[in-house]
């Protein structure tokens, strides 16, 4: 595989899925699916759902903050996951 198909991958992998934010490797490895890739992350999503699994790719029916904002309010909303400051 050339380096170039490489970084690629790894590039598209420190993502999250549905938003495209950054997202850590320890984030991946905890909350992801079992190839360590995030489908939801704290920037799009809340710790609830996450921790029950969307950031695996996991379907719940907790209510999703895209449907209602409210529920998705704080210092966490639009997070940067790799340590960073949301600008």
């Amino acid at each position: 595989m050339s380096n170039r198909l490489v970084e690629s991958a790894t590039i598209e992998k420190s993502n999250c899925q549905h938003c495209g934010a950054h997202v850590s490797r320890d984030f991946r490895r905890t909350f992801g699916d079992g190839d360590d890739i995030a489908h939801r992350c704290p920037a799009c999503d809340c710790m609830p759902r996450i921790s029950r699994g969307t950031a695996a790719g996991k379907e719940l029916d907790y209510p999703d903050p895209e449907d209602q904002p409210q529920r998705n309010q704080g210092g966490r909303v639009e997070a940067r996951t790799d340590g960073g400051e949301s600008l």
